[in-house]
């Protein structure tokens, strides 16, 4: 088994899952009322544990008993596969059916007429489910002690008594290059619910992207209404937070009359890139904005008081008190000459419009 499965396939569909701005994430966290985003995690999760167990599982022991219950643990964990799986189907295929219903391709000699999927949960009962409580439509069983199997139908075999007299017994045996098929066909559907996920994602794009933005010409209400459609075109965390940023930035002032003009220079700066936001999302094309630079520019300047901007950010965004406080802002303007006259008076919007100018027009210099 060790050679036959590895953990790539479920990493890549994890990698899926939590790529395109987290669509899956969105679209699932709430879905008619239910949180199926919970249960797509877990499946995943389990995936991975039960395809690492599989892919690592220790050599089969001498001793029988130790055996029988390493090959009740391999059972278990194809068991979590094909339950995961068929979640992760329900989830985004179809709700009510069940993958590889009615399918008879993996075991052969079966002493149940049952699918695969229902002759699986039989074979895991009988070798150590629920051995000494075995259910058919006719009578209750119990399953014998295992042993090696007498003929090429299987490593172990197993007798399951009746509870009716003179009801002859039956011999179910277990096959792992059965089991291996059965579970190696359940893991690649994973690329069947991919490709679904896929087509999910770009029907999504698709109709949205038919879905005209409304264009105006004052820049604060254009912003108000691109918030508004970040939230509905994948509410990606990246745009959502330039739009605020320039919402602040637009939508309030600087009272000193020596920055007046710099400050409007600035937001001249910054219209392209609010076109350049609404292009993609009407788009829904949610990449890297070219001109989000324009916020955050890098420089030498930059470089030199990273530090403290790091922790004015952090300071101007809550609520809390820093005792550093009156230091960043000292830095600043002893580094800018007083250009832009950091104050602990200023409000909070003024002082983050104040870094913005400050490393906007340090660039240049």
């Amino acid at each position: 088994m060790k050679n036959s499965i590895t953990d790539e396939k479920i990493s890549n569909f994890r990698d899926l899952v939590n790529s395109n701005s987290n669509f899956v994430f969105n679209a699932y966290s709430n879905n008619n009322g239910k949180n199926h985003w919970n249960l797509i995690c877990s499946c995943m999760d389990w995936l991975t544990v039960s395809i690492r167990h599989l892919q690592h599982a220790p050599e089969l022991d001498e001793n029988i008993d130790v055996r029988v219950m390493q090959m009740f643990s391999l059972i278990s964990s194809i068991d979590l596969v094909s339950e995961s799986i068929a979640q992760l189907h329900r989830v985004f295929i179809n709700p009510k059916t069940v993958p590889f219903s009615g399918e008879r391709i993996c075991f052969s000699q079966r002493i149940f007429d049952e699918d695969d999927n229902s002759y699986f949960k039989s074979i895991r009962a009988s070798f150590g489910a629920h051995p000494v409580n075995l259910n058919q439509s006719t009578s209750k069983r119990f399953a014998s002690w295992p042993f090696d199997s007498y003929s090429n139908e299987g490593e172990l075999t197993v007798h399951l008594y009746s509870n009716k007299l003179d009801e002859d017994d039956l011999v179910m045996n277990l096959n792992s290059k059965e089991l291996m098929l059965f579970l190696i066909t359940r893991y690649n559907y994973l690329d069947v619910i991919s490709k679904k996920i896929n087509t999910l994602y770009d029907d999504f794009k698709k109709k949205l992207s038919l879905q005209r933005i409304d264009t105006k010409d004052n820049f604060i209400e254009q912003l108000y209404i691109l918030k508004i459609e970040s939230t509905k075109r994948l509410n990606n965390d990246y745009y959502n937070d330039v739009i605020s940023n320039l919402i602040t930035i637009f939508e309030n002032y600087i009272h000193q009359q020596e920055l007046e003009i710099m400050f409007e220079d600035y937001k001249k700066a910054l219209v392209p890139l609010i076109y350049e936001i609404k292009d993609n999302l009407q788009s829904m094309n949610i990449v890297d904005l070219e001109y989000a630079s324009l916020l955050s520019p890098r420089s030498d300047f930059s470089r030199k008081v990273s530090y403290e901007l790091g922790k004015f950010y952090t300071w101007i965004n809550s609520s809390k008190y820093d005792p550093l406080a009156d230091y960043y802002l000292d830095r600043f303007n002893s580094e800018t000459n007083f250009k832009y006259h950091f104050s602990n008076n200023d409000s909070s919007n003024c002082l983050f419009i104040k870094a913005k100018l400050m490393l906007f027009n340090q660039r240049l210099d």
